[in-house]
């Protein structure tokens, strides 16, 4: 009989320093078994969403780069605005809401296994300094499920 009974570790909390900024970026290093269950999880998400994302969604994605979106605005906008805007998303990986991204998650996922280990990664909590800490919200950067987890958020949005 199957119990389905894997629980993911807290991820362990580390900071690296954001490139030319005093600021600091907080990824979670999971432990070895669950990336190795993250990237099975990640290659099943991309199979899944990869063909149903917008064309003009560059980030995270195998092929895609910063310079191809670049190329993409160039081509789209040229002669027809004087002007771009660079928006980033404030602390989008932190701020990620669990029920949403489990509701974004339902639209193309039936198997409720598959949902409950997602669920569980996003709330297997966070270490740090000997200090454990709950995750009511956020996808930990630096797992390997998360990249396609914001895309899969991020695609629902602005579908919306």
């Amino acid at each position: 009989m199957k119990t389905f009974s894997y629980k993911p570790q807290p991820v362990r909390r580390t900071y690296i320093e954001k490139e030319g900024r005093k600021e600091t970026r907080p990824p979670g290093i999971p432990a070895y078994e669950d990336r190795l269950v993250q990237g099975v999880i990640a290659e099943i998400l991309n199979i899944i969403y990869e063909p149903k994302f917008y064309d003009f969604s560059y980030g995270f994605r195998e092929g895609m780069s910063c310079h191809q979106a670049i190329k993409y605005l160039k081509g789209e906008l040229m002669g027809k605005t004087s002007w771009v805007v660079d928006a980033d998303i404030k602390g989008f990986f932190n701020n990620v809401d669990h029920e949403w991204m489990m509701k974004c998650l339902e639209h193309e996922i039936a198997d409720k296994n598959l949902l409950r280990y997602i669920k569980r990664f996003l709330k297997a909590g966070i270490m740090e300094a000997g200090n454990f800490t709950e995750t009511d919200k956020g996808v930990p950067q630096g797992g390997l499920c998360s990249p396609i987890m914001a895309n899969v958020y991020l695609h629902y949005v602005i579908d919306m």
